[in-house]
């Protein structure tokens, strides 16, 4: 019997996902509690108040958080957190390889989903799901379908909200390309050659193929700071983590992170903290979790 023709009703390209859950917590903080301001560079935030109230901070912009209200923070936002009075609250941060949803995320203005807002029943009712298996130290499979299913939510809200995402566009793509090259620029492991450059940001936008005053307004129109703040946002971060995560000298992290020399370093230190780079070594490693570890790939 001679073998029948296959026919092909449709052919489907091969597909890859990745979820990252990154500093889950839940804490009680007592009044008085601040997280001081900070970003994450390729993860968004959820951060649920269960009990208290919360005073947040969004790119400049304040909001008061209930019990019960959620905040959905995109990538590239600056946020910080304080409190009047003790309150307890859920975080978790996901890295997604989904850039058309984390640009959607941005673009939709969806910050605070309060109680009065339609969609905080069924998406908190998921973040709490999210927030028991993780006690619960459930399957990842079972951890995951519920990320997935607060991540279900959140698409077809984007949905009602813009229209279908089309192809990428320059005034899409460049913001993010040139925010690359400066996590490149700030974790380039002792390129000192890259990092003692005057003209640091020329040199991205000529590499990138634009003049320095198109990326720079490119990028400010994209995430409401200057390359040069995120630069340094970027620095102070990274300077935590190396401070906290290792036993690396001052000067071996003040070249890390770009600095000639180690005093100059210390004082930049002091004003972004308040505190020496002595003294900020000796504070607990959990009390910055939320800080989003530097990764260029």
């Amino acid at each position: 019997m001679a073998d029948r023709q296959v026919e092909q009703d449709a052919a489907f390209p091969n597909s890859k996902s990745e979820a990252y859950l990154y500093g889950a917590h839940s804490a009680a903080v007592p009044a008085g509690w601040s997280c001081g301001r900070h970003l994450h560079h390729r993860m968004f935030e959820l951060n649920l108040v269960l009990e208290g109230t919360q005073l947040a901070d969004i790119g400049g912009i304040p909001y008061r958080q209930e019990e019960g209200d959620l905040l959905l923070v995109p990538p590239m936002r600056l946020h910080s957190y304080r409190s009047e009075a003790s309150l307890r609250y859920f975080v978790l941060h996901v890295q997604l390889d989904d850039p058309a949803f984390l640009q959607r995320l941005g673009d939709s203005g969806l910050l605070l989903v309060d109680r009065g807002h339609p969609l905080n029943r069924k998406l908190v009712a998921a973040v709490k799901t999210l927030h028991e298996r993780m006690a619960q130290k459930a399957s990842r499979i079972r951890l995951y379908r519920a990320l997935y299913e607060a991540l279900d939510l959140l698409e077809g809200e984007l949905d009602r909200l813009l229209p279908a995402p089309g192809e990428p566009d320059e005034s899409r793509s460049l913001p993010v390309r040139i925010a690359r090259e400066i996590e490149t620029l700030v974790a380039g492991h002792g390129d000192e050659d890259r990092e003692k450059e005057e003209n640091w940001f020329e040199t991205i936008a000529r590499r990138l193929g634009y003049s320095r005053r198109h990326c720079y307004r490119t990028f400010m129109d994209a995430y409401r700071m200057s390359p040069r703040d995120y630069l340094f946002v970027l620095r102070q971060q990274e300077a935590m983590h190396l401070l906290l995560s290792g036993g690396d000298s001052l000067e071996r992290i003040a070249r890390r992170i770009g600095y000639d020399n180690v005093q100059s370093f210390i004082r930049q230190f002091s004003k972004w903290t308040g505190t020496t780079p002595g003294q900020f070594r000796k504070m607990r490693r959990d009390e910055l979790v939320y800080l989003t570890r530097l990764e260029v790939r």
